[in-house]
């Protein structure tokens, strides 16, 4: 987006000392020790620098004001001892070089833009400020080792000593005679007023000493030091033009661990403090970012602040202000922005707030120069993208720390107070949920490539990075009120600028906060009855949370799918219904079409056959090969297996889009399981991952039986098709026997128990051109698609029986023609190929006397009521008149040939085969006509492996086969 005003990284220029270091800057930690003693080349030691890179805030000028008051001027009253008790990176040992250079040289110092406000402060009295000749004592005391000496110090192996040999400028008579007047009050008054001139003493780093001190092997020097120290805050107290600075951290501000005798020095010397002099600092919290900005870039004319506040204001709108900067508390929405854009340009003001509020509030973190560190890295990187001609944000936010690059400036800022497990979880928490150090992996980064796949374009790269890098930082420590983390309207400002949608990016969020795809240490805080806001923050502990969202990520395909096809038939076996049996085909890769579905043709069976939903769906625009592969099964279509039962046999498919929703079921489910084979019996963390694991396995039957919404079976109208038939009713599932027969039923496919009557039948068998025996009738119903499945065989027992009475009845013979009498259905043998169903004959008018019937009880033995009785004798009168004299049938001798027919060409093949199909027709008992005799002589000349079936088929059908060997 084009902008009105001039970026950042074109406004303000890096200080080249970091440039130089890239984004490091060397020597970041002032050191007094470095800057008076030693010869190592440090910036800081030319007093221009120093106050170039001094930022002169108000209590800095009023604290070196009030020592240069006291040093310059003969002026009575005021404290002569000053305690500087920040915390760590609070500025004490920055104020400590300014003292120097203003002591030891205030020509060079007091000519500075801070120099010069130091002077107008310190001369509002009137007297003029003269510091030539100042004497500097300087007591590195962290570069001290009680008892032995060091170059700086000559002889001197004490604080004393050191004192003196430093405040006589190394002169060793002067050293000698006020050495041996001892170190009480009077003495040291004496030995201050024999300089003749100013007297600065800064005394840095006490404590360190102390712990020094408190070692068994100098122990016994602490007393004398103590007297030192008490006498020396009473005698400064007493010379003019001297002034004592000390640094040591207030106890509640240092959390070192000290010994009690080291803590015994500070009581002692905090009384003295109280006593004779005052506590101060020389920064506040209103201070940081004008130090920061000045520490890392050289002065610029201008900003354009006003502009650009003003820009992102106008193009926030209503959404924007009302979702996410209305609800970011005081001093954070868009009043005020500009007045606080001006004191954090080119930083955000949250980012600056961040620190300043939340992160300083830390005993441990070192405020300015941690902040340093950490923003100088972030500015140099930003800086050196702009270069690039890649993108980079306008105003640098808690999301734009490139966490690859500073997240060690980060955890070692002292912010975790060195506790080293916390410091390694949240290491561990950046490289998996944000980004590891190399900037190429992490969760976040990865979301980020999700959006683009998913054409979600906020205007500006890596949004969900930046906006999980804003998780991480509000994330690592308690905030105000104790509170964790961040708000969903924290977030979202995280990555606003002119020109970004909120809908955008709020699909981030969403995205960012998902239980399936978010980031894998995400904890909420829900709040209590909905009232305030959810918060949202990561989290080190190994939370279940954690667990499982690790555990989700290691579910593989291939455990998915096969929980799936577990679970679908399993609930399929306990459902069977009023289907003889159900049948699973599951998915067998490179297996050719006849073995997959090689157990599926069975006779006199119904079936539920149910499909591996790891391969088969139907319903996603791409499910022809679904389809045509359960047309091969059912027997129709180019692609046909050879079947002989497919009419019996039901289908039952998954709707590709329900088993894509049930798959991510299936991931909970084995996540659980993951979770809880990691939890140790005892773990309190057990039971409930138990009951997440139950209601996952049950969303996961619930959702299944919805997917299996579809089923398939033939019909034949015309011609034999496939019906493709679906539940539209969640409560229905395919997966369900009784559901898919009740369905059946209602489309005239199959009929309930007790329901299939003799007139059905008989209108079934009028469409069939010749009479059936009744194993015939029965396979009518397993194999013949016109017929309706039925649940059990008594069914046609009971329907043929109907038949046999009432108008148009039908009548059972035997092989020779003879009427049997049937007296119950249990009397009808099913399986029969010598008993056939005929309608009666046409009764006509014969006065002739008829042959008696004999019965069972005459003589001939019964079956078991299995097979009826023969008509043999002539007593009993006919069950009905006698056969109508037809004419025979006229039949003819067909030949047909095919004289040796090359079937190299596909074309060639499809002919024939076609042809055989007719013959086949003719041939099959179900559908074929009236035909006698068959005199079959087939020539194949084949490699062997393709006739295998035929020849096995051959033998069966007790017919010859001959091969011969050809040389071909």
């Amino acid at each position: 987006m084009t902008t009105a005003y001039l970026h950042w990284a074109d406004v303000l220029t890096l200080r080249p000392e970091i440039t130089d270091a890239d984004g490091q800057i060397a020597d970041l930690q002032m050191s007094l020790y470095s800057a008076v003693y030693t010869d190592r080349n440090v910036p800081y030691t030319d007093p221009v620098y120093y106050a170039e890179i001094t930022e002169p805030t108000p209590r800095l000028v009023q604290f070196m004001s009030t020592v240069a008051r006291r040093l310059g001027t003969r002026i009575r009253g005021g404290k002569a001892l000053f305690h500087l008790d920040q915390g760590m990176g609070g500025g004490k040992s920055h104020a400590l070089v300014g003292l120097y250079h203003l002591a030891n040289s205030p020509r060079a110092f007091l000519a500075t833009e801070l120099g010069q406000r130091v002077r107008r402060e310190a001369e509002q009295n009137g007297a003029p400020l003269d510091l030539d000749g100042a004497r500097v004592v300087v007591l590195s005391a962290d570069n001290m080792t009680p008892g032995a000496t060091s170059p700086e110090f000559g002889p001197a192996t004490t604080l004393y000593e050191r004192f003196l040999w430093s405040l006589f400028g190394g002169d060793r008579d002067r050293y000698a005679h006020h050495l041996a007047e001892g170190s009480n009050k009077a003495a040291l008054a004496r030995a201050l007023e024999a300089v003749h001139g100013p007297v600065l003493i800064l005394l840095d780093e006490l404590m360190q000493y102390a712990l020094d001190l408190a070692d068994r092997k100098h122990i016994a020097t602490m007393p004398g030091e103590k007297v030192f120290l008490d006498s020396l805050m009473d005698a400064v107290d007493e010379v003019p033009q001297v002034a004592f600075v000390i640094v040591m951290i207030r106890s509640d501000r240092d959390d070192r661990g000290y010994p009690v005798e080291a803590e015994s020095l500070r009581t002692f010397v905090t009384s003295g403090i109280e006593r004779n002099g005052i506590g101060d600092s020389v920064t506040e919290p209103q201070d940081f970012s004008a130090i920061i900005r000045r520490r890392l870039f050289q002065p610029a004319d201008a900003t354009p602040v006003t502009t650009l506040a003003t820009a992102w204001k106008d193009h926030a709108g209503q959404t924007w202000t009302e979702q996410v900067f209305g609800r970011l508390g005081a001093r954070r929405g868009l009043n005020g922005f500009a007045e606080r854009l001006a004191a954090s340009y080119p930083f955000s003001p949250d980012v600056m707030a961040l620190v300043r509020d939340d992160w300083s509030r830390h005993a441990g973190f070192q405020r300015v120069r941690s902040t340093v560190e950490i923003f100088s890295a972030t500015a140099y990187y930003w800086a050196r993208e702009h270069q690039a001609g890649r993108w980079t944000p306008e105003l640098i936010g808690v999301g734009d720390l490139p966490l690859h690059i500073v997240i060690e400036n980060i955890l070692s800022s002292g912010l975790l107070h060195g506790n080293e497990r916390v410091i390694q979880g949240f290491r561990q928490v950046a490289a998996t949920d944000i980004t590891t150090k190399d900037g190429t992996r992490g969760r976040a980064r990865a979301l980020d490539t999700v959006l683009a796949e998913r054409g979600i374009d906020t205007g500006q790269p890596s949004t969900s990075l930046r906006m999980a890098t804003a998780l991480f930082c509000y994330s690592l420590v308690p905030r105000d009120q104790a509170k964790r983390g961040a708000t969903k309207p924290e977030l979202l400002a995280s990555v606003y600028s002119p020109g970004v949608e909120f809908n955008s990016a709020e699909e981030v969020f969403n995205l960012l906060i998902s239980d399936d795809e978010g980031l894998g240490a995400l904890e909420v805080t829900d709040t209590t009855s909905g009232r305030g806001t959810a918060r949202f923050h990561l989290a080190i502990a190994q939370t279940l949370r954690m667990f499982y969202k690790q555990a989700k990520s290691s579910v593989s395909a291939s455990a998915r799918d096969a929980y799936l096809w577990e679970r679908a038939m399993a609930i399929a076996r306990s459902n069977q219904g009023p289907f003889d049996q159900v049948i699973p085909v599951a998915n067998t890769p490179g297996a050719p079409l006849s073995q997959v579905f090689s157990d599926v043709d069975q006779n006199s069976k119904t079936r539920l056959v149910v499909l591996d939903p790891s391969r088969w769906t139907l319903h996603n625009g791409r499910d022809t090969p679904t389809r045509a592969e359960v047309s091969a099964l059912l027997g129709v279509g180019d692609n046909s297996l050879p079947v002989d039962n497919g009419a019996s046999c039901i289908v039952a498919c998954v709707n590709t889009q329900r088993r894509d929703t049930v798959r991510k079921r299936v991931i909970e489910v084995l996540a659980w399981r993951s979770v809880i084979s990691q939890l140790d019996q005892d773990d309190d963390k057990r039971p409930e991952a138990q009951a997440e694991l139950r209601s996952a396995a049950q969303r996961v039957d619930d959702d299944l039986q919805k997917a299996f919404q579809h089923f398939a079976y033939l019909t034949r109208t015309d011609q034999t098709e496939v019906d493709w038939q679906r539940f539209d009713d969640d409560g229905k599932t395919a997966l369900k026997g009784g559901h898919v027969w009740d369905a059946l039923v209602n489309h005239s496919r199959a009929v309930h128990p007790g329901r299939l009557s003799g007139a059905y039948l008989k209108t079934l068998l009028s469409k069939i051109a010749r009479d059936l025996t009744l194993k015939e009738i029965g396979q009518q119903f397993y194999k013949n698609p016109a017929f309706p499945l039925i649940p059990s065989i008594d069914d046609i027992r009971r329907a043929v029986h109907q038949t046999l009475t009432g108008p148009d009845f039908l009548q059972v013979i035997d092989g020779e023609g003879a009427p049997q009498h049937i007296a119950s259905p249990d009397e009808l043998s099913i399986g029969s190929l010598e008993l056939r169903l005929r309608r009666a004959p046409v009764p006509t008018t014969d006065s002739s006397p008829q042959p008696p019937q004999v019965t069972a009880s005459s003589g001939s033995a019964s079956n078991s009521g299995s097979t009826p009785s023969r008509a043999s004798g002539p007593t009993s009168p006919p069950a009905h008149p006698g056969p109508v004299v037809s004419t025979p049938p006229d039949y003819h001798r067909y030949r047909l040939e095919i004289p040796n027919r090359s079937m190299a060409s596909t074309d060639a093949r499809r002919t024939v085969a076609n042809l055989l199909q007719e013959v086949l027709d003719l041939v099959d008992p179900e559908i074929g006509g009236d035909i006698q005799l068959l005199d079959l002589q087939l020539t194949l000349t084949a490699a062997p492996a393709a006739v295998d079936k035929v020849e096995a088929t051959a033998a069966a059908a007790n017919a010859d086969w001959e091969e011969e060997t050809l040389d071909f």
